[in-house]
């Protein structure tokens, strides 16, 4: 949400520290999606991430928030997050095995997130899709070509979420 979410607000590709990412209107907004892409009750938010050297205070904050699992990989030395698409794999494949699940909404790009969109589907689960504008170049074609459906955010939507962060 912040690499290409930024990108799409400003034209640059800017670092987190410089982006607001309004809790409150992404949770609301992706629970909204969710109802929209499948008509079926929410099980939960599962939100990945990566973090250094342990949880930040946003991502505390999140971890207390009912229907909410919070996920977190690794970031190594050079700021690139390490096992997060591992992580959401095994969840993706686990509640499709465990049939907790038909429908998955995944807010992603990442071709890597493939093999278990098809593992999903292959046990019965419909994989919506959502991307940040422009799609096209923030979601592996790959990706996009295995979703049963794909939805790009608007501008306006992406905007009840991100904004440049205030100036210290």
């Amino acid at each position: 949400m912040f690499a290409s979410g930024g990108r799409a607000l400003t034209g640059d590709k800017l670092p987190r520290s410089q982006l607001h990412l309004d809790h409150d209107a992404v949770l609301s907004l992706l629970a909204a999606l969710s109802h929209e892409l499948t008509g079926l009750p929410l099980l939960r938010i599962y939100w990945y991430d990566g973090a250094s050297t342990g949880p930040n205070a946003a991502h505390v904050a999140l971890a207390y928030r009912p229907s909410l699992k919070l996920r977190l990989g690794q970031v190594d030395a050079h700021g690139q997050q390490q096992g997060v698409d591992a992580l959401l794999v095994g969840d993706l494949v686990t509640l499709a095995e465990n049939r907790a699940m038909c429908d998955a909404v995944l807010v992603t790009g990442d071709d890597d997130l493939r093999v278990g969109v098809e593992r999903a589907q292959a046990l019965g689960v419909r994989v919506h899709l959502v991307g940040i504008p422009p799609a096209r170049e923030n979601q592996a074609a790959a990706l996009v070509q295995a979703a049963d459906r794909v939805r790009e955010l608007t501008i306006d939507e992406l905007r009840s979420f991100l904004s440049l962060a205030p100036k210290r």
